[in-house]
């Protein structure tokens, strides 16, 4: 354990740096606005990220670390979680293998300091599998409380945390072991306990028409069928974990532990509903982030009994491909692949955050049709009320009310030039020439933005 505890405290620092060095993505800098308007819900996700990120802001003020602080930390206590887990299911080099082996995941070393909903996510599903494993490894029923309360804080961190839910149901219905368990009230205490920690979250779900759940699970009502990504999403996971750390993991599910079967109950759900998915929408790779630290336990547990030299090929194979990933993808003279995607959008900040104030610096507010602009912006500039998107208000239930003389007041309405439907009839142009900046890389270019000035709001969601 203390070989382990060292693996991931250098993993940790490691991910520390990152979170310094780097801008943050679309995404993070849209959850730091949320950060600055604490809600018990938010539009796109339950209000975990939002709170962590005031937390890790609290310490470190208003920066890359400061945002990101929490995140490293979840990703830190999750690998201790699979010391801890591998112990239960057998010790001996598993131990350090799955640790090993879980840090030099491309998810894991590449994103383990990006703070989105994935980062609680996947500290508090690995708490709750942790707490089911060692209650049942100690015989204690009391860790069912945890199990409850870990459980809770994951729903509230992305609500794909119910596929825990559906999975240790199923777990408790088919298995012997688990219909034991439902015998005794202490599973029920830990089912009553997690509903109470869930209820504030719930109640303003219902104040606000449900539309986080909405959002999230609204895509199962998706009739559309067809086979556009499902290799990609199949590909994606044996990329993600690398090839042979993907092969041992499939080894390991067929080996027999006394936990292998709770283990298969805790995470076929969430990667069986977005395989299914993936028929119809292109499936993230964060999207299935819980299932990473069970894939470095199999192939730890699928390494185990054979010559000590696939460990060390998976491992330097599994390292090197994911170095390889980070060097391309972090080189700020670099262009990965094409589009906005996260690394691309770390990359260029500093040298357009001049360019971008020169423009702004007399204006009196911004229009965006782009959500991710809207934190962007904010992040760029230091304001909070200054920036407003003239679309989706759902998103911004956490907000005060759009200012009403806004509508008649001048500004400016910022857009990435791949945005679709650039021409639109929210605003009033002026005649003042379009202003394009560009985000670059090295000197490739990485987005380019169209400025123009507007008199007032003609239509929008708050002005009609």
């Amino acid at each position: 354990m203390n070989k382990a505890l060292v693996v991931s405290s250098l993993f940790f620092f490691f991910h520390l740096v990152l979170a310094y060095y780097f801008d943050l993505i679309d995404d993070e800098a849209y959850y730091n606005l949320w950060s600055s308007n604490l809600s018990l819900g938010y539009y796109d996700h339950p209000p975990m990220i939002a709170w962590w990120i005031s937390l890790g802001k609290s310490v470190f003020g208003e920066t890359t670390l400061g945002v990101r602080f929490c995140a490293s930390i979840a990703f830190f206590l999750v690998s201790i979680l699979v010391a801890r887990i591998a112990f239960i299911i057998g010790g001996g080099d598993r131990i350090l293998i799955s640790v090993i082996l879980f840090n030099i995941m491309a998810p894991v070393m590449g994103l383990g300091f990006i703070a989105t909903p994935d980062a609680p996510l996947i500290l508090f599903w690995t708490c709750a599998l942790w707490a089911t494993l060692e209650g049942l490894f100690r015989k204690n029923p009391w860790y069912w409380i945890l199990v409850g309360v870990f459980v809770s804080l994951a729903i509230l961190s992305k609500f794909n945390a119910l596929f825990y839910v559906v999975g240790l149901a199923g777990w408790c219905i088919f298995s012997k072991a688990g219909r034991n368990e439902l015998k005794a009230p202490f599973i029920w205490l830990g089912v009553c306990v997690g509903v109470l920690l869930l209820l504030p979250a719930v109640y303003w779900n219902y104040q606000n028409d449900w539309v986080g759940l909405e959002k999230q699970f609204g895509r199962l009502l998706n009739e559309k069928v067809g086979s556009y990504f499902f290799l990609e999403f199949i590909l994606s996971i044996v990329i993600f974990a690398t090839p042979l750390i993907f092969i041992f993991s499939v080894l390991g599910v067929f080996k027999k532990h006394e936990f292998r079967d709770l283990l298969l109950w805790a995470h076929l759900p969430l990667f069986i509903y977005f395989l299914n998915h993936s028929f119809t929408e292109r499936i993230q790779g964060n999207w299935i982030i819980t299932v990473f630290p069970w894939l470095a336990i199999l192939a730890a547990v699928g390494l185990q009994n054979l010559n000590k030299v696939w460990s060390q090929v998976t491992i330097f194979t599994g390292s090197f491909l994911t170095m390889l990933i980070l060097v391309f993808g972090l080189n700020s003279y670099i262009v990965v692949f094409s589009g906005d995607n996260p690394f691309n959008q770390m990359k260029g900040w500093q040298e357009a955050k001049v360019k971008f104030q020169e423009q702004l610096e007399e204006v009196e507010w911004i229009a965006v049709t782009d959500y991710s602009m809207v934190g962007r912006l904010t992040w760029l500039l230091g304001t909070n009320d200054k920036v407003w998107a003239l679309n989706e208000p759902y998103r911004y239930l956490f907000r005060e009310g759009f200012p009403s003389d806004f509508c008649a007041t001048p500004g400016i309405l910022i857009q990435k030039i791949q945005t679709k439907n650039m021409e639109n009839n929210f605003v009033e142009l002026t005649s003042d020439p379009i202003i394009y900046i560009s985000r670059y890389s090295g000197e490739k270019d990485l987005m380019r933005y169209q400025f123009r000035k507007f008199r007032k709001v003609n239509e929008s969601a708050y002005c009609g």
